[in-house]
């Protein structure tokens, strides 16, 4: 019989499963609509990116309130030194999950804004722009993916190992 640490700890894994799926997801699906050469091709695959991003969304918020949730439940001291405990995985796993946020206003939202401009621009002409393009090339972008897709690989290792 699970107790209530136990049965949150389960939700938590598998939603921290979805969110890694979402996470992989979205990264192939955006990845794909690069590539294309058809404007419809490519605002087909957004939709299915779009899908992905909503579930990427849902799911960081549900995995952060679990994890706590989880945490209080089992008695543990998620904030480490700010509770008078020791440096250990659960706060480290928290402080690397709270360092993908500042990305949200700093990176994904304004040039987020730019790549809204260059679709609406290309699907007016009707055809894949050198625009639309650099906005999917855009390397500040790309580079805050892949931190927040290594930030979350390296939590879930963290989770699984508990080296410290």
């Amino acid at each position: 019989m699970l107790d209530l640490g136990g049965l949150l700890k389960l939700v938590h894994a598998l939603v921290g499963v979805w969110f890694m799926a979402g996470l992989i997801g979205r990264w192939v699906t955006l990845g794909q609509a690069a590539r294309a050469t058809d404007i419809h091709a490519l605002r087909a695959m957004l939709v299915v990116s779009g899908q992905f991003e909503w579930q990427v969304r849902v799911s960081s918020l549900l995995v952060l309130i679990l994890g706590i949730a989880t945490a209080v439940a089992q008695g543990r001291p998620f904030l480490g030194p700010l509770q008078n405990a020791g440096v250990d995985w659960l706060f480290v796993s928290l402080a690397l999950y709270l360092s993908v946020l500042p990305l949200i206003p700093l990176v994904f939202l304004p040039r987020g804004r730019r790549f809204e401009a260059a679709l609406v621009d290309a699907s007016a002409v009707g055809i894949v722009t050198d625009r639309l393009r650099a906005a999917f090339r855009e390397p500040v972008v790309f580079a805050a993916h892949v931190y927040e897709l290594g930030v979350m690989v390296v939590i879930l290792v963290l989770m699984i190992a508990k080296p410290f």
